[in-house]
């Protein structure tokens, strides 16, 4: 993430080159970041609430935090957005799915779009299981999900034990299941190096029934009083 004084990609640049594309991944999780600390330094309790509960409140604080005056200046250009329904072949109007949380760059036509998925972690009533299985990590690797996306993220609202703990259980799981999510060779988890985002790691996947590879961020956002 660029900090004042350090040098910005230029966001109306035609070209998707790898460094811009990576720099707005950054910066969706950056604001994600940024959202939360706000949400948890408000005093708001997202220790024992709903997932969406937590979304709802997440989206509000981060969307906060970019019309902030004290926010860099790069951060107008961005919105998040709830709740957003995806456009799958086959499904129309409200049968369409909802992805829990869009980062939008709107600074550029057309519109860049970063769409997060969140599970709760917390022992022992929301395992892991849920996280990596149909109805979390799944929806992307189904192409429900960013069908038309290259990169996607995860978000892990941690209710129980720390970072830590979620980081080494996530990546058991998904070895558990490699077949099942499509774990490419090169994707195994593993820390992603991004300048001021913490907690966070990586995997890729194939997606066989739309045939396009994914890159999945995993976010793990603590929650723990």
């Amino acid at each position: 993430m660029v900090s004042p004084g350090q040098q910005k990609i230029n966001i109306n640049q035609s070209n998707d080159s790898s460094d811009y594309v990576v720099s707005i991944h950054r910066d969706a999780l950056y604001l994600i970041i940024a959202g939360q600390k706000k949400l948890v330094g408000s005093g708001v309790d997202c220790f024992d609430v709903d997932e969406e509960d937590i979304t709802g409140d997440l989206t509000d604080y981060t969307n906060k935090y970019i019309n902030s005056l004290s926010s860099p200046d790069w951060t107008k250009h961005y919105r998040i957005q709830e709740e957003l329904r995806e456009n799958v072949k086959g499904k129309k109007g409200k049968h369409r799915k909802r992805i829990d949380i869009v980062c939008i760059l709107t600074g550029r036509k057309p519109h860049q779009l970063m769409k997060f998925e969140a599970k709760r972690l917390k022992r022992p009533s929301f395992p892991v299981g849920e996280y990596v299985g149909k109805t979390g990590l799944g929806e992307f690797i189904s192409g429900n999900y960013a069908p038309k996306c290259d990169t996607a993220g995860m978000l892990g609202y941690i209710q129980s034990d720390d970072c830590g703990y979620w980081a080494e259980q996530i990546p058991d799981a998904l070895n558990k299941k490699k077949k099942e999510v499509h774990l490419t060779k090169d994707g195994q988890w593993q820390k992603a190096s991004l300048e001021n985002v913490n907690d966070c790691y990586k995997t890729r996947h194939g997606r066989p029934t739309i045939k396009r590879e994914l890159l999945v961020y995993h976010l793990l956002l603590d929650f723990v009083r």
